[in-house]
């Protein structure tokens, strides 16, 4: 876990008075770097991507007008649960949310325009190699994880690599990948609902769309590329924050957390377990559990064990730059763990109603928006500003409670 920078006693704590000096910044690199390789590497594959994913739809609309427009609308529909479940967790608040924009771009565009033609071609070398038949029943298990695992965590590499400084824990790169592995999603599946739709044997295009939907969506969607992709990210957190460890070590995990990724994503497109749950939607839901399920309980783990770190560094930085009236113990307690802050919004809004609790949820994440800030800026006008908006939402607070 990297400490972070300690400013001259003066400026230690930040309290709600008048503006402080601006402090040197505690560490932290812009997305905006034309002197590093990695942002043009970045840049000249999202632009490739987009202009690729851009055409291919455009081709698509051509032949089915309908299906394309209903498909953008329905997958981004679809996407803003995952947005709104990321923002439930105060994620936006504690990290930079441009860095996630960049994430969900590169897995939506870069990986996707990357992967399609070596897909392709591993298939086809697959059925050279060893027939046609083993390629139907076992080559999305091959093409897929070696492919689109390999480009998602890619991508998270080099977006850590344009901004050093701005992933600091192990949380931060794992929501990092979880939004590209979203991106990738979201975009295959509205390659997929548009070619069905032209595949379509009817002249029909909202039913093709309307099952891509119930099966790549519903039935597969929870357990897919966010959950692959934020493992793999897992691995590349511990070794970027972990810099006191043996590098032998930061390197295994690294490593273990994109085989797995790999295997869980291997896993799932394999035919395994294909015949437990019977023909039709009920047996694919069946499936879609019994593969899925462990899936997400891997996800789970990783997830949980990256929050408890996250607190742990909130909580280091909270001590050392933020004074109890913007801040008290009690909060510094709540602000480590999410179930805590939801914890004293339950008993606020059993003791002063629904108004008190959302006015404490949005002093929370002010909290947590000023705790990125100071790490990011030290005890600096910025934090002062932060400060400020949460003496008036405490004022608000106080009202609400009164």
């Amino acid at each position: 876990m990297t400490a972070p920078h300690h400013p001259p006693a003066s400026h230690r704590r930040l309290n709600a008075g008048a503006l402080v000096d601006t402090q040197a910044p505690v560490g932290v690199d812009g997305f905006f770097q034309p002197r590093r390789a990695a942002f043009w590497l970045f840049a000249f594959f999202l632009a490739n991507g987009v202009f690729s994913m851009v055409s291919n739809f455009y081709l698509g609309y051509r032949v089915v007008p309908t299906a394309v427009l209903l498909a953008t609308l329905l997958w981004t529909l679809y996407a803003l649960p995952f947005l709104l479940f990321f923002r439930s967790l105060d994620l936006f608040e504690q990290h930079p949310p441009l860095g996630f924009a960049m994430a969900f771009a590169w897995g939506g565009f870069a990986a996707c325009y990357l992967a399609i033609p070596l897909n392709t071609a591993v298939e086809s070398l697959s059925s050279k190699l060893i027939g046609p038949q083993f390629t139907a029943d076992w080559g999305p298990a091959l093409a897929g994880p070696i492919n689109e695992e390999t480009l998602k965590i890619l991508g998270v590499i080099l977006l850590i690599m344009i901004a050093r400084t701005q992933f600091r824990t192990i949380l931060s790169v794992v929501v990092l990948g979880a939004m590209v592995g979203l991106g990738f999603q979201i975009v295959e599946d509205l390659l997929y609902s548009v070619n069905t739709a032209i595949q379509f044997p009817y002249t029909n295009q909202v039913i093709p769309v309307g099952l891509m939907l119930l099966v790549r969506g519903v039935i597969t969607g929870i357990w897919s590329h966010a959950l692959y992709t934020s493992v793999a990210a897992f691995g590349v957190g511990y070794f970027i924050t972990r810099r006191h460890m043996p590098l032998i070590r930061r390197t295994a995990v690294a490593i273990g957390a994109f085989a797995l990724a790999w295997f869980l994503h291997f896993f799932w497109n394999s035919p395994w377990l294909q015949n437990i749950g019977g023909d039709g939607i009920s047996g694919m839901a069946v499936l879609s559990l019994a593969k899925g399920i462990p899936v997400l309980a891997v996800g789970y783990l990783l997830w949980k064990f990256a929050g408890h770190e996250e607190g742990s560094q909130l909580r280091i930085v909270a001590d050392y730059y933020i004074d109890d009236d913007l801040m008290t113990p009690e909060e510094r307690d709540s602000l480590t763990s999410l179930r805590e802050r939801r914890k004293m919004r339950r008993h606020l809004k059993k003791t002063h109603g629904r108004k008190a609790a959302r006015t404490l949820h949005r002093l929370q994440r002010a909290q947590l928006h000023m705790i990125r800030v100071c790490e990011e800026n030290g005890a600096g006008i910025p934090a002062a500003r932060a400060a400020q908006d949460i003496t008036a939402l405490r004022t608000d607070l106080d009202a609400a409670t009164t």
